[in-house]
């Protein structure tokens, strides 16, 4: 009965956002875009998400793809990784809570943490200049960064055969996976932080599956719902990229069960120094622009570095 009550709370919120997203795509001006554009979200999307349920997480191939393709500016990016999260994410979701038994106590609890950290994440980050915006994101990559090398040479032992979390190990999984909410919603992917706080705890990797899809679908939307109401997202294309990011995650699932993942991380510490190299480019050289051009053309050269 629980698991019917989560799986339908994920239902009804991401079609609640889905509704909000599409009523404002109709409402507002229309937003041609060049075929050539949506060759290359549709490419991003199935890209990202196939990243996404096999663990690696959507967004930093997000980041990657649109540095590489110039499909989103930086600002847009926290929005977007968001935003395209929503119906693929319901998806992985709804596959591994039904997959993988995890105790209820320990979902409910954690799932709530990461609301929280969204919900508050959100509020925050849409404020945000563009440099903040970059500024947290490179921070946020040095901490995943390190955790990551950590585990690749042992300095860190992660993963075990716990499958529930009890007393003050609960406590601070709560509050562990609100600061992974909050990182989220500054653009920086939610499952490698969960895996991480969840793996350095002795949970096992099985179960950590359940509960990242399940806070990532739950999540997402309250952080998409703050960006859509103060019109920080792209729509339209979010929402092509979304959608065949579906794809991506119906061509992943059958064949889940067969790979190992191992490989994947290394993958993912890869695309994360890119994706720190890259904002550091644009910030530092923005930086500087701030401080040595004049005034007067000092908002047109901003907006132009925007774009690198």
């Amino acid at each position: 009965m629980a698991i019917f009550l989560i799986t339908l709370a994920i239902i009804l919120l991401s079609i609640y956002c889905v509704i909000a997203m599409g009523f404002r795509f109709f409402r507002g001006p229309s937003q041609p875009l060049p075929i050539i554009l949506h060759i290359k979200l549709i490419i991003s999307g199935i890209i990202a998400f196939i990243a996404d349920t096999l663990g690696v997480g959507s967004f930093a191939v997000n980041v990657t793809m649109a540095k590489l393709l110039g499909t989103f500016h930086d600002e847009e990016l926290p929005a977007v990784n968001n935003g395209a999260q929503v119906i693929p994410g319901t998806i992985e979701s709804l596959f591994f809570i039904n997959l993988v038994e995890v105790d209820l106590t320990t979902l409910l609890t954690l799932v709530a943490g990461t609301c929280v950290g969204g919900l508050i994440g959100g509020v925050v980050v849409s404020r945000l200049s563009k440099q903040a915006i970059r500024l947290s994101m490179m921070c946020s990559f040095v901490l995943i960064i390190a955790l990551l090398l950590g585990h690749q040479f042992h300095f860190l032992t992660m993963g075990g055969d716990f499958t529930e979390l009890h007393s003050w190990k609960l406590v601070i999984g709560f509050f562990a996976l609100a600061i992974c909410g909050a990182l989220t919603s500054a653009g920086v992917g939610l499952f490698v932080m969960v895996q991480a706080v969840l793996f350095l705890m002795n949970v096992s990797p099985a179960v950590a599956f359940p509960i990242m899809t399940t806070a990532g679908a739950m999540q997402q939307p309250i952080t998409t719902l703050i960006f859509l109401q103060r019109n920080k997202i792209p729509l339209k294309k979010t929402m092509i990229l979304s959608l065949s990011g579906c794809l991506g995650v119906v061509i992943t699932i059958p064949i889940f069960m067969q790979l190992s993942i191992t490989w994947l991380h290394l993958f993912l510490l890869s695309i994360l120094i890119y994706n720190l190299l890259a904002v550091g480019y644009t910030y530092f050289r923005t930086n500087k622009s701030i401080h040595s051009t004049p005034s007067t053309t000092l908002d047109a050269e901003v907006s132009g570095f925007s774009h690198i």
